[in-house]
């Protein structure tokens, strides 16, 4: 009767033994859950602020469009170096959608001037993008001939 009640008393020793360390396991790993849930939950009020402001962001638009015709512009600015008379402007029609395109031709034209006005277009904002410049010098005179394309970006 003696060795039954120890035997019972060690099966109840190991049993409470084992279901402690089976409480302190569920413990930690309620722990380490609730870690990961607290990580979770701060990542999606990250992502739910990052949607919001990338909402925002394309809502707002990015780049100021210039309302000016290209070919105006241009104008604009050659009259104002007082080289209008040199200036020839072809409006360029194989260009990608949203995007206007104007060659400009100079011909007899002092370098400064040339200088001048590749930097108004080069600087100006909103942005326009030069390209395809080429450079010719009239022997002689000291007068240079030049090419070059100006892009920009569509209203609306």
């Amino acid at each position: 009767m003696r060795e039954q009640l120890l035997i019972a008393f060690m099966f109840l020793l190991v049993f409470v033994l084992a279901g402690m360390w089976g409480v302190q396991h569920l413990n930690r790993e309620e722990k380490l859950l609730l870690l990961q849930l607290e990580k979770q939950e701060l990542q999606i009020k990250q992502i739910r602020s990052l949607s919001s402001e990338w909402e925002q962001v394309r809502r707002t638009p990015t780049a100021p469009v210039m309302p000016q015709a290209l070919s105006s512009f241009v104008e604009n600015i050659a009259r104002t170096l007082e080289i209008q008379d040199n200036l020839q402007l072809n409006v360029l029609t194989n260009v990608q959608a949203g995007i206007e395109g104007v060659k400009v031709g100079l011909d007899r034209l002092k370098l400064d001037h040339l200088l001048s006005m590749l930097y108004q277009l080069e600087n100006h904002r909103p942005v326009l993008r030069t390209s395809h410049l080429s450079i010719s010098i009239s022997p002689g005179n000291r007068q240079v001939r030049a090419s070059f394309q100006v892009h920009k970006q569509h209203g609306g």
